[in-house]
């Protein structure tokens, strides 16, 4: 191997990386549609919208859809939905962004925090079954970073104590579970659309169920404009006021996601071909174990995928200074899985929210430090690689190049005495 990069000699990345990175891909079908849609003078509602969401379900087998103004807004929905009322719990991971959980208190329910596996950073159904109480009325798992949920596990505990499973599938747009698209597994899907997701429109958000009663129920939440053609009658007295909120999506961005609906499994296939190729030609690298997805799962790749490192198969070389002669090479890798669980922030800590102040509830959950290890302790040993939404082989090899140069010539990097600096 030549020399390494950090130490004075050329770098193994040479190659654009820009083109290959960006998104979201914004081509001229987009720009289409989008002009379009304002041609059209209707840029508060048209529909354009009815029509996504008929592509949506379809796409997905589901009866019925309803897009949102964003991701968060279509969990509240989904828990209004479903009848998630006050005084209830449900459980949910705290190490997530907090539109997972905060619809929770928009219900005046209480989120009873679950801890996750280490490696997948989805939710621990063991964990999960721990905190069912007598109380528990619904389970919201989420996709962490594309990576589905082992479902089979969540359903089963949902059916024995008779609990609403929510999918937050907001990472995870496309992917699957033993043949199953994620969020037509529980009882409702719910998705972001946010400018950085598989499937971006901007903003946005859309839920998916089969549950017809769920469906009407968050049409009430927040789409009075609707009210008045569901085909229960019993809910048309709310078309002046629905409850409250103002949730509907705008056509431009329904106008977008329409697009990027139809590219969608194309764009995945890109992302999995390219990390699976990566993590392939990386795989005999000492100190390097790229954790693929078991073969029942397809992975959609919003978040980077892991890589564990072994440092005392590299001479006890500490990550962070890997991880520098990984850049001098040109690679974009990072320090591994994200820190903190929102358990113990200010709003949990305080409890100011009105959820926890109604009298009628007589018990305390309590957030504490400790309680959720995992999620309050992320391993240390994990890296990420990039996974290009469009990558050539040719800037591929190089980054296998970059990591058999780096790893090949680690002693290079090994200050003596130095500790081994891996651990979980």
């Amino acid at each position: 191997m030549s020399q390494l990069a950090i130490k004075g000699g050329d770098k193994a990345i040479t190659l654009d990386q820009r083109e290959a990175a960006l998104w979201p891909i914004i081509d001229d079908e987009v720009v289409e549609a989008v002009v379009n849609q304002l041609k059209s003078g209707q840029i508060s509602f048209s529909d354009t919208i009815y029509r996504f969401e008929e592509e949506f379900a379809s796409y997905h087998g589901i009866q019925y859809a309803l897009a949102h103004n964003n991701g968060t807004a279509s969990i509240h929905g989904a828990l209004f939905g479903m009848g998630v009322a006050p005084g209830d719990e449900v459980i949910t991971p705290a190490a997530t962004f907090w539109g997972t959980y905060m619809p929770v208190l928009s219900c005046q329910a209480i989120p009873v925090f679950c801890d996750i596996d280490p490696f997948t950073r989805c939710v621990d159904p063991a964990d999960v079954e721990r905190r069912v109480s007598p109380y528990t009325k619904a389970i919201i798992v989420v996709h962490m970073g594309g990576m589905p949920t082992e479902m089979d596990a969540i359903m089963e505990i949902a059916r024995r104590h008779d609990l609403i499973v929510i999918e937050d599938c907001s990472h995870a747009h496309g992917a699957s579970y033993k043949g199953k698209k994620v969020g037509t597994i529980g009882h409702v899907g719910c998705f972001s659309m946010q400018a950085g997701k598989l499937l971006p429109s901007g903003e946005g958000g859309i839920l998916i169920t089969n549950d017809l009663e769920c469906y009407e129920r968050a049409v009430c939440l927040g789409h009075y404009e609707r009210i008045s053609k569901l085909p229960d009658e019993k809910y048309h007295r709310y078309a002046s006021t629905c409850f409250g909120y103002k949730y509907r999506i705008t056509p431009i961005a329904a106008a977008i996601a329409r697009v990027q609906l139809r590219h969608l499994d194309k764009r995945n296939k890109q992302r999995d071909d390219n990390v699976m190729y990566l993590m392939d030609g990386i795989s005999e690298c000492r100190g390097i174990d790229p954790l693929k997805p078991p073969e029942y799962i397809f992975r959609g790749y919003y978040s980077r995928p892991y890589v564990r490192y072994a440092a005392e198969e590299l001479g006890g070389l500490p990550k962070e200074r890997f991880i520098r002669a990984l850049h001098a090479e040109g690679a974009n890798v990072t320090g591994g899985a994200p820190g903190g669980s929102d358990h113990l922030t200010a709003l949990f800590q305080e409890r100011n929210h009105p959820a926890f102040t109604r009298p009628e509830i007589k018990r305390e959950v309590r957030y504490e430090a400790g309680d959720l290890p995992n999620s309050e302790n992320p391993r240390r040993d994990l890296l990420t690689i990039p996974a290009f939404p469009r990558a050539s082989k040719a800037l591929l090899d190089q980054y296998i190049n970059a990591f058999w140069k780096v790893t090949e010539n680690a002693h290079e990097l090994v200050e003596p005495q130095q500790g081994s600096g891996s651990g979980a």
